[in-house]
């Protein structure tokens, strides 16, 4: 193989994913050793408080 075919040949990523401790966690990959951050939340979702927030306020108005 090439230089440049090894060069884009993409990884197909095996994160590994601290444990969450806050918004933020921090994933490796396995395979080639990239580092991303992953969200802990997704918002809108139960665990998003904003999200509950806002939804309670629509709730609230559809009610009245």
């Amino acid at each position: 193989m090439t230089q440049e075919a090894v060069e884009t040949v993409q990884c197909t990523h095996h994160w590994q994913i601290e444990s969450p401790n806050g918004p933020v966690s921090i994933g490796r990959c396995k395979r080639c050793g990239e580092i991303r951050e992953f969200n802990n939340s997704i918002q809108g979702s139960g665990w998003d408080r904003q999200g509950s927030h806002n939804r309670r306020l629509r709730q609230a108005k559809s009610s009245s």
